[in-house]
């Protein structure tokens, strides 16, 4: 018979242990869709209040020049002036919850941004929705990339816990990738995610 001790370590090692996607379930609260020119809007107010609630915003900030360069370049992605590039709008039990762009490019796909209202942070939904865009770019035999503020330390262990890894810095931001492992006989490996406390 196990003593407790050993059985608290078995059980901790297990929760710890590398944990495969496959097969991807869906979380039934989150849902994504392309965000639409009538999404512009909620979308830069997702922007907004997600930096404001996380103290990221400057003394000096411009929230109207902001917005208006915001909106201008939202509309551009929303009506595919950007190659490469979709904005989705998260949904989480059948409201707008937030913000998602993703570039898919030839040799990578970028995660180029994602904002939760405060509301729907801290309940797993951005973690799954990232764990997803790891899997398909895997899939595809390229790394999935972000760039995450330095002052944003909450998004850094994020994709550090994710397994994502430091490639580069620009400005103020630090670029991080997940790559796809291969395998000794060169075939990639399943993506997987190490759960830790």
């Amino acid at each position: 018979m196990l003593s407790t001790v050993a059985l608290f370590r078995q059980r901790a090692e297990t929760y710890v242990s590398r944990v495969s996607l496959r097969p991807v379930i869906p979380k039934a609260s989150a849902h994504l869709r392309p965000a639409t020119e009538h999404d512009v809007g909620f979308v830069t107010d997702v922007y907004v209040v997600t930096l404001r609630a996380q103290g990221r915003l400057a003394r000096d900030f411009d929230e109207g020049a902001f917005r208006d360069r915001f909106v201008a370049q939202t509309f551009r992605e929303v009506e595919g002036d950007v190659p490469d590039s979709t904005t989705y709008v998260i949904e989480i039990d059948g409201e707008r919850a937030g913000r998602l762009r993703v570039v898919r490019g030839p040799d990578s796909l970028e995660i180029a941004g994602i904002q939760l209202l405060p509301a729907h942070q801290g309940k797993g939904n951005g973690t799954y929705l990232i764990e997803q865009l790891v899997v398909e770019a895997h899939d595809a035999g390229k790394p999935a990339r972000v760039r995450a503020g330095r002052d944003n330390p909450r998004a850094l262990g994020l994709y550090r816990r994710l397994g994502f890894t430091e490639v580069g810095t620009d400005d103020d931001e630090i670029i991080l990738e997940s790559a796809p492992r291969t395998q000794a006989d060169g075939t990639e490996a399943e993506a997987s995610f190490s759960r830790g406390p």
